[in-house]
């Protein structure tokens, strides 16, 4: 456990700067988004004052006033989101291949280190889980920063001030982001954790295998999609929509466990017997 531990610490602060600059990065978009949209509107609504000479109210009436919606359904704040998303699905490949691309091959001194090799998948994998639920809980927390403001920012007559927890729900997307019970929490991010597996198991198939590798990850992802899929496939093909949602779910959680603990026992074959360095 001990040497576990030490893995998982030193893959986290080796992430550490890019989760640091996904957070700067993050918030400064955002910001400037929320200055952007106050800063639109004002003009627009002093624009219809000063060149059509209405009144205040008249200018309110047709423009409708301004909701921290704008800003979250924008790309200020999905931009950066959907950027994140990219880089940690890059980090998911370089947390292994720079082990074996660095300028000293540093995956020697990982396989000999004493413990058991499957502690450097386990380290890995702890590493990106946590360091997305970071990610996610620090958006949270810049959601609520970035409303503050934007209320300060809009004049009493022209807000509309909107809860946060209420705009997130309005939008798929976005509570996929920040799921509002804890099934929904372990369902995305369990799942998410599941991909993550498979696919660093695809990267040991590969690095096991080289071009021969490369046949048998794709192969294994098709695989691993396929069970996935299997119980919306079955419920809709086979027992035309008998079974309950959370039935289906239920299957699907079970399949996704199913799928984690195969690509637990491949990866620990592979880097017991099969890995090269």
């Amino acid at each position: 456990m001990r040497n576990f531990l030490k893995l998982t610490n030193f893959e986290f602060n080796r992430i550490s700067k890019l989760l640091f600059s996904l957070m700067g990065f993050v918030l400064l978009i955002q910001l400037i988004g929320v200055f952007f949209e106050v800063w639109m509107y004002n003009n627009r609504i002093d624009s219809l004052m000063t060149e059509n000479q209405m009144t205040e109210a008249q200018a309110l009436n047709q423009v409708g006033e301004l909701s921290f919606a704008m800003v979250m359904y924008s790309m200020f704040f999905l931009g950066p989101i959907f950027i994140s998303v990219g880089a940690m699905l890059f980090y998911i490949f370089l947390i292994w291949y720079r082990e074996w691309f660095g300028k000293n091959t540093f995956i020697y001194r990982l396989l000999m280190l004493p413990t058991e090799r499957i502690n450097i998948f386990f380290s890995k994998l702890v590493t990106i889980v946590v360091a997305t639920l970071t990610l996610v809980g620090f958006q949270f927390l810049a959601l609520l920063i970035e409303n503050s403001i934007f209320n300060a920012l809009v004049s009493d007559p022209f807000l509309s001030e909107m809860n946060v927890v209420n705009l997130i729900s309005q939008d798929p997307l976005i509570s996929m982001i920040f799921p509002h019970s804890l099934d929904g929490i372990l369902l995305v991010y369990g799942f998410g954790a599941v991909i993550v597996g498979v696919l660093f198991t695809a990267i040991l198939l590969e690095r096991s295998y080289r071009i021969k590798g490369i046949a048998a990850a794709i192969l294994y992802a098709i695989v691993v999609s396929a069970l996935l899929a299997s119980p919306f496939a079955v419920n809709e093909l086979l027992l035309n929509g008998y079974m309950y949602p959370g039935e289906i779910l239920f299957t699907f959680a079970v399949m996704a466990l199913l799928v984690l603990m195969v690509s637990i026992v491949i990866s620990r074959k592979l880097l017991n017997d099969k890995i090269r360095v």
